[in-house]
């Protein structure tokens, strides 16, 4: 029994990287319960009550497993559609597990300097939003890559 449990959590916790993000659709049930009424005291009860039947469980589980992941892996939240709450501040790399790197830094808005290392041979690139894609720049050439927009903020 011990091994299916620990399998499990090992498995969700794969789908669960996402958890840290704005938790919009709790925000927006519990912004819309500060002001249902005008009488504070009801607002307080219709509180207790969402805690109770569990609304607000339910949504703020939606948003740790389901909206927040997506808003990590897309750059934005689906329920607020804003940008991620997360966003890459510097240089970072990242590597495959076969000693190959890649190192990004961000240089604008919506752009991102790429160097590639793999096998000892190094390659520059950029990858940028452009009419609704992402488009990888290198030697003059342009390749759309993706058609997500992430966001990019330094």
């Amino acid at each position: 029994m011990k091994k299916i449990v620990l399998s499990g959590l090992c498995a969700s916790s794969l789908m669960l990287t996402g958890c840290l993000g704005q938790n919009a659709l709790f925000d927006n049930v519990q912004d819309w319960n500060a002001s249902a009424t005008n009488n504070k005291w009801v607002n307080q009860g219709i509180s207790f009550g969402f805690w109770i039947l569990p609304v607000y469980g339910l949504t703020l589980l939606g948003d740790v497993v389901v909206f927040n992941s997506i808003e990590y892996w897309t750059g934005s939240n689906p329920i607020s559609g804003a940008g991620a709450k997360v966003t890459l501040q510097g240089p970072l790399d990242v590597t495959d597990g076969l000693g190959n790197v890649a190192r990004l830094t961000p240089v604008g808005d919506d752009t991102l300097a790429v160097t590639e290392t793999i096998g000892g041979v190094s390659t520059d690139y950029t990858l940028r939003y452009t009419d609704g894609g992402i488009v990888r720049q290198m030697n003059g050439e342009q390749t759309l890559v993706a058609i997500e927009k992430p966001t990019f903020n330094r």
